[in-house]
This record gives C-alpha cells, sequence and structure tokens, in this order.
C-alpha cells in the first residue's frame, strides 16, 4: 500500500517536472506581423450636408497617388472587388477610399444624379487633406457615369487618371436595349407628366428588368435618361483630357457587348485611351478579379508617375 503511494507520488512529480519542461522548450510564438495597410471606416459629409460612408485604406509608406472607387446602381463602398482592390492597391502606396454615393443601396431613390458631382468632391477633398496631389477615379457600372460627369462638371485637375469598368452607357439608351423604345419612353413620359404636375418628389415604380423593380421619384429618373439629362458618358467623356483606361468583361450580360468600343470612340482625340475586354467576366467581374486588380493597378502604374 505504501509502495504503491510512493510509486504514485514519484509518477506526478516526473509528470509535473516533464510538463513544465516540455513547456520551457516549447518555441514561443511567433507574433504576427504588422499589415502594411491601414483600414479605416469614415463618414464625409458633403458641402450640402450629406452623410457618406467609406472606408480608407491607408498605406504604411503613402506615395502622391490616391483612388476614388466609386460604385453603381444598388451598389456600396464594400461591394464587388473593391475590397480586393483597394488593399493591393494600398500595399502598392495608394491611398484608396472606397466610399457610398448619397444614393447607394437599393432604397427608395430620391435625389438628383447631378448630386453625384458633390459627393465625389468630398472624397476628393478628403484625400487632398491627407497631402495626396494626384488622384485617380474609378467607376464600377453607373458609377463610370458618375466619374465621368464629375469631371466634365469640374474640370478638376487633381484627376490624373479614370478607369472605366463594366460602364452601361447612356441610361436611356440601355433602356431601350432592355425594354424596347416605346416602353422606355412611357418611363420617362410619366415622369414629365408627374413634375409638371407639381409631383416631382412623389415615388414611382420603375420597372428595370434584370435588376428588379424600384422606386424612383420623377427627378431621381428624369436626372438619369430624361430629355435634359446630364448623365451620358459619351458627352462627358469627350471633356476627359486625362488618361483613360474601360474595361468590360465578355461575359457581361447586362450591358451591350460594344459599349467600351462607343466610350473609346467617344472620347474623340485623347491619345490616352486604352481599352481592353476580359475573357469570362460578368458584370462585377465575380470570377476575375485579381485579373481587373492586375489591369487597373499595373495601368495606373504605368500612367500615373509615382
Amino acid at each position: 500500500m505504501i509502495e504503491r503511494w510512493r510509486q504514485s507520488v514519484v509518477a506526478g512529480i516526473v509528470c509535473i517536472f516533464g510538463t513544465l519542461a516540455v513547456a520551457q522548450t516549447r518555441p514561443e510564438a511567433v507574433p504576427p506581423a504588422p499589415s502594411a495597410v491601414r483600414v479605416e471606416l469614415l463618414a464625409l459629409h458633403t458641402s450640402d450636408g450629406v452623410r457618406l460612408d467609406g472606408v480608407l485604406y491607408r498605406p504604411a509608406k503613402p506615395g502622391p497617388v490616391g483612388l476614388i472607387l466609386v460604385h453603381g446602381y444598388g451598389g456600396h463602398f464594400y461591394g464587388a472587388y473593391f475590397p480586393l482592390l483597394a488593399q493591393a492597391a494600398a500595399e502598392q502606396g495608394i491611398t484608396t477610399l472606397a466610399l457610398n454615393m448619397r444614393d447607394h443601396d437599393t432604397g427608395p431613390k430620391v435625389s438628383d444624379f447631378a448630386d453625384n458631382q458633390t459627393d465625389i468632391a468630398a472624397g476628393v477633398a478628403h484625400l487632398r487633406s491627407l497631402g495626396l496631389r494626384k488622384i485617380v477615379l474609378l467607376g464600377q457600372s453607373m458609377g463610370t457615369n458618375r466619374v465621368l460627369y464629375y469631371q466634365a462638371a469640374s474640370a478638376d485637375p487633381a484627376i490624373v487618371a479614370t478607369v472605366l469598368v463594366s460602364g452601361p452607357g447612356n441610361l436611356f439608351q440601355w433602356n431601350v436595349w432592355q425594354f424596347g423604345h416605346e416602353k422606355a419612353q412611357q418611363s420617362v413620359d410619366e415622369a414629365l407628366r408627374l413634375r409638371a404636375a407639381g409631383h416631382d418628389r412623389d415615388l414611382m415604380l420603375v420597372d428595370l428588368g434584370p435588376l428588379g423593380k424600384a422606386l424612383y421619384t420623377p427627378r431621381y429618373l428624369l436626372s438619369l435618361r430624361g430629355p435634359e439629362a446630364k448623365s451620358d458618358p459619351y458627352q462627358n467623356i469627350s471633356k476627359v483630357k486625362s488618361p483613360v483606361l474601360i474595361l468590360q468583361g465578355k461575359a457581361d450580360k447586362l450591358i451591350a457587348l460594344d459599349i467600351a468600343e462607343r466610350l473609346r470612340k467617344a472620347a474623340g482625340d485623347n491619345p490616352k485611351v486604352t481599352m481592353a475586354y476580359v475573357e469570362a467576366a460578368d458584370h462585377g467581374f465575380s470570377q476575375q478579379q485579381p485579373v481587373l486588380v492586375g489591369r487597373v493597378l499595373g495601368w495606373i502604374k504605368a500612367v500615373v508617375p509615382q
């Protein structure tokens, strides 16, 4: 009995010291390497008092170039390939801001397309406040119309290059392509009647085909595709004289296949326009995100002195 007790105590001591020995000889955990990119959520306010949420990717060693990512219809700052592109750009020293427009996501649309100039201006002002002297604008889908209008309306010399991804082209013509001219014109005529009756801010149900149905005010609809709309990218790109990259996927079913070529032709005599189609890429480049990131960052490096 005593002998068994003695053996049990000895075994326990051996076990304890054996465990301590293993613990003392185990390699210490290696702390994770500090990230080269700092990610910050932020809220900006436009000159007319609208709050815009976004995310800023700040390099550890920022260069002189900033990049603003502008989403399309129903989008937001954290959608599609934006996080991957923003992270990769910041790792290359490009401070990147992905920013909501005031009509982000899929709720009722009540603003005016021209308000996008004010929204983008808030993003540009923030990057300038960080000391960035050269700013690149990237628009995804309807974001292409937004960034082209900003430049046509503002002639901002800080914008040194523009990237257009999956642009839908003229938005009234996009509706004609989806529904035919008669139905496309019907929605415009309804919005014009409501505006004439003093109901410019009432809501109307609008059929967007593959994008479903949405609530628009006549004000919003007419600012996109009415007779006085300022959203036509073919007119606005002709006023852009800095380098432009146009990218379109060959598997994109949401826009006509010739939009990229039409944008290139509309750029007129600008010799700094590059156009490329990407095989198997859909509207959001969902399966081709690394390809898109490589194309965009390689082009920015080539045309914007760092």
